[in-house]
């Protein structure tokens, strides 16, 4: 079953980009001719290093640079850019901190689930020191713990 959008941004006027927010990631369609050549990305909160807003100048758009950090070539930088003009300002502010604030909701729960496997971990060496886990029970149930 497809995951659902639990928010929507459209920006109409810099690149045409339609930006929907999942739990755990983000989809950036950049809208081309008559939609026949549509480009969308699928990033993984995880995954985004920075976010950083430019704001429009004068004669010019800003836009908001999506920084997933380097690639499989070290030298190339995974960045996704999304342009807006300065009546979507405040849209593209509110997109920024959304984006912002799902990555770091992600960072603690990897964090919170780190710390809860080594208290698991913990737990179950006394009960094998304790003789109540065999060495067989011990070896699986660490085993489990450290695949998630």
């Amino acid at each position: 079953m497809a995951e659902l959008a639990f928010k929507e941004y459209t920006f109409k006027k810099g690149s045409k980009t339609t930006v929907y927010m999942y739990q755990n990631s983000i989809e950036i369609i950049q809208n081309r001719f008559l939609g026949k050549f549509n480009k969308g990305k699928l990033l993984q909160f995880k995954n985004i290093s920075n976010v950083t807003l430019k704001e429009p100048g004068f004669a010019s758009n800003g836009n908001i640079v999506i920084d997933c950090g380097p690639g499989e070539n070290k030298k190339e930088k995974h960045m996704y850019a999304i342009e807006f003009s300065k009546q979507e300002k405040e849209l593209a502010y509110e997109l920024k901190e959304m984006i912002e604030s799902k990555v770091e909701e992600i960072k603690n729960q990897r964090v919170d689930s780190a710390v809860d496997n080594f208290e698991k971990l913990k737990k179950i060496k006394e009960l094998f020191d304790l003789e109540i886990l065999s060495e067989e029970e011990y070896e699986d149930q660490k085993e489990r713990l450290l695949e998630k």
